[in-house]
């Protein structure tokens, strides 16, 4: 059976990327970054998420692990409503296609929100917590450095949504952007970011993220900034009974931003995790997951 974590995260877009190609920066002088929001101006960003998890008894039983392997290829669209005096952002944020190819043990299926072809069993279960994601627009606060500060979810959009999939545009929201420090920062200089993340029903993950500034690099004629981040995650309240077990994480990429523009060209992103779930019957599994995802940005101004 395919865990209810993997499903969640089948619902979550996460921003953060990773490529750990090392070159020169082009410039070591102090750069401040930031975004450049315009009203009206909208953006399409593709992601390609390629997930492969291995489920296992934790307790060393001989049945076999159940390994899955899953490409998810997602298109949103983001639209600058206002922009306030102080330069926060109203962005409105629109999933306009969904396609996940699985295979497993128990059958390989596609989904594609862009079709009605009828679906069984555990594709139609999942393509049931996707399919509303399809069509939502929700708005999104964020703030001239690129900190999210409020995510509104309307009314006719939450009646259609389970508590998983509500949970992933939120985390899409949060995600979605990249927070700046205020000051202007020189090749090699560090800062932080973190943000909570729900996962019903094992509750509250902390994630913290460490940018690194690289500096520039030519890329398809363009200068580009090197961002480096590095992310860890753990739980809330480590010592409640919520039936998950952080055992390991590493996650870490690279993204390349448009200073010019004002915006995120592309991201690369990478990720291995190792957790363990105890259901309230007692039986514990071990999921070891491994993810890449890619993000590009087309923005039409």
């Amino acid at each position: 059976m395919i865990s209810r974590f993997l499903l969640r995260r089948l619902l979550a877009i996460v921003l953060f990327a990773s490529a750990f190609a090392v070159a020169t920066p082009a410039c070591w002088a102090q750069k401040t970054l930031a975004w450049k929001f315009k009203k009206d101006a909208v953006t399409n960003l593709l992601i390609e998420q390629d997930t492969s998890s291995q489920l296992e008894a934790a307790n060393g039983a001989a049945a076999a692990p159940i390994q899955t392997q899953q490409l998810q290829i997602s298109n949103l669209t983001w639209t600058v409503k206002e922009i306030s005096p102080d330069g926060q952002a109203t962005i409105e944020q629109l999933i306009k296609r969904v396609q996940v190819d699985l295979k497993s043990p128990i059958g390989n299926f596609q989904i594609d929100t862009n079709s009605n072809q009828p679906l069984t069993g555990i594709g139609e279960s999942m393509a049931k917590g996707i399919r509303p994601l399809v069509g939502a627009r929700f708005l999104v606060h964020t703030k001239a450095n690129g900190e999210v500060s409020d995510v509104i979810i309307p009314e006719d959009v939450l009646k259609n949504l389970n508590e998983l999939s509500t949970a992933g545009l939120k985390e899409i929201a949060a995600n979605g952007s990249l927070k700046f420090p205020s000051k202007a920062i020189d090749v090699g200089e560090s800062w932080p970011a973190q943000y909570e993340l729900d996962m019903p029903p094992f509750g509250k993950l902390i994630v913290s993220t460490t940018y690194q500034y690289l500096g520039e690099e030519s890329v398809g004629g363009r200068i580009l900034d090197r961002i480096k981040a590095t992310t860890a995650v753990k739980l809330a309240d480590p010592l409640s009974n919520s039936g998950l077990k952080m055992k390991s994480q590493e996650s870490g990429g690279m993204i390349w931003f448009d200073n010019t523009r004002g915006s995120i060209d592309h991201s690369d992103f990478k990720q291995e995790m190792s957790i363990n779930v105890v259901t309230k019957s007692g039986t514990e599994t071990k999921q070891n997951i491994k993810q890449t995802m890619k993000l590009k940005y087309s923005p039409q101004l």
